[in-house]
């Protein structure tokens, strides 16, 4: 068979540029690779993770470079992209020492105990020379010092002082006018004034009554604590109550002040593969108006499921019922809800995302008789540095009552009502020390409502200092 002399010059050709690209790859790679190590070797470590993360797509599954990958990520404060970069190392080299002693150190880092000591014991089983065994036992004091710290009650308090603005707290719309009586009953009754005759009692309760939005300042006092109580290494109880006092400067508005006083006792467990399930009850009283008069009583419970997603989302499950009982207006009700709330850690800020849905099991005396509810919300925590944090969160509830009502707010004729809500807020944290914290926000509140009596705007600013104990 005669030889194709054209056809093997071409292969000759094309195997020389293929050797000669794959040597250039791997010393550009190596070159990377090596200014990555002498900007950590300064401490430059945000510099050595940039060099090595955009190079992440062409050389990922070298052992090699993931491992630097990994120690640049875990030094640049990523320890989520360090144990993937590391896992990729350890997978084509499952002896790799070192990889393995960064992984144990990025769990830690990620508050993953359990893990990081099946880590280690990984580590020992490749007998590590001593200067190895010294950092293992390093990682090992400090499991253990979280472990004691885990099994000793912890407590924590917060004492806080706010000065605020409400547009709205009485939340009526901008002005309306509501007439007690029917037309027909109220032209009898204007003939009968007319012509001298009163009915028993207060006539001013059938007049005309006009309701409209009264701005007002207040100033808020808040407490808080909670308590966690170890039972063993998987279990614990917890505790928390809360105090609030609200008081509005303008008369018009001190209808609406308010007191709050809650209390809550929950048991958690922790469960396989980093799940935690929480059982709690709670106890609320309310009080309000310038007397301080009771205005609610509330019992609830609640279980929630959490569990991790991947290495930098959490979800959780909630179930809750309430028992919720006025003691001024006929608005006793029950309440079963369930919901869903997905956490996320990212590079740079943390993300919310919640639904629920509520059915309010109503008394017979409530206008609207039962009513479903939707919530949607989302939220953004963004820190600046460490001292730094800026909140966003923004939600939307749709409220549907299940009866015809509200007749007196309807011209008279009763009928269904459904109401959208949106709800925004913004808050930026300051933390002067470990001692102190600022905290300013504004609120947004916006219903649309199918009757229009129900339509509100109402805004919120407010100032808080926070003492943390």
């Amino acid at each position: 068979m005669p030889l194709n002399v054209s056809r093997l010059t071409g292969r000759r050709f094309f195997g020389t540029l293929l050797s000669m690209s794959f040597a250039s790859l791997v010393w550009g790679y190596q070159a990377e690779l090596e200014s990555a190590q002498q900007a950590l070797a300064q401490d430059d470590n945000q510099g050595a993770y940039a060099q090595l993360q955009a190079l992440e797509i062409e050389h990922s599954g070298a052992p090699e470079f993931d491992y630097w990958l990994g120690v640049a990520a875990l030094r640049a404060g990523e320890p989520s992209h360090a144990l993937m970069a590391l896992d990729r190392a350890i997978l084509r080299q499952p002896n790799h020492a070192g990889a393995r002693m960064e992984r144990v150190a990025a769990l830690l880092q990620l508050d993953q105990r359990r893990a990081a000591e099946r880590e280690i014991e990984q580590l020992q089983a490749l007998s590590p020379p001593p200067e190895a065994q010294e950092a293992i036992a390093r990682f090992q004091a400090v499991i253990e010092q979280r472990r004691q710290a885990e099994s000793s009650p912890q407590h924590q308090a917060r004492l806080g002082v706010d000065l605020g603005y409400d547009s709205n707290p009485q939340r009526f719309p901008d002005e309306i006018a509501i007439d007690p009586l029917q037309p027909d009953l109220r032209q009898v009754f204007d003939e009968l004034i007319e012509m001298g005759l009163e009915p028993n009692g207060d006539p001013s309760q059938f007049d005309e009554r006009v309701f409209s939005s009264d701005a007002s300042t207040y100033q808020r006092l808040q407490g808080s604590y909670q308590g966690v109580f170890p039972i063993d290494e998987q279990s614990r109880w917890r505790v928390s109550t809360t105090g609030q006092a609200q008081r509005y400067t303008e008369e018009a508005a001190q209808d609406y002040d308010l007191t709050l006083a809650q209390a809550q006792v929950g048991y958690q467990r922790d469960l396989e593969a980093q799940r935690v399930l929480t059982l709690r009850g709670s106890a609320l009283q309310g009080w309000s108006g310038q007397q301080q008069s009771r205005l609610l009583t509330r019992w609830g419970t609640a279980a929630d499921l959490r569990q991790p997603i991947g290495l930098d989302s959490e979800l959780t499950w909630q179930l809750g019922a309430q028992h919720n009982r006025f003691s001024a207006s006929n608005n006793n009700y029950d309440a079963g809800r369930m919901g869903i709330q997905w956490a996320t850690n990212h590079a740079d800020f943390r993300t919310r995302l919640s639904a629920q849905f509520e059915h309010e099991w109503a008394d017979s005396d409530r206008d609207g008789g039962d009513l479903i509810q939707v919530r949607l919300g989302a939220g953004l925590d963004y820190p600046i540095n460490d001292q730094h944090l800026i909140r966003a969160d923004l939600n939307h509830r749709i409220r549907t009552y299940q009866d015809d009502g509200f007749a007196l707010y309807n011209d008279f004729s009763p009928t269904e009502r459904r109401d959208r809500i949106w709800q925004a807020r913004l808050a930026w944290l300051y933390q002067l020390n470990s001692d102190w914290l600022v905290e300013a926000s504004a609120d947004a509140e916006r219903r649309l409502s199918s009757i229009e009596f129900f339509d509100t705007r109402r805004y919120q600013t407010q100032l808080g200092l926070r003492y943390l104990f």
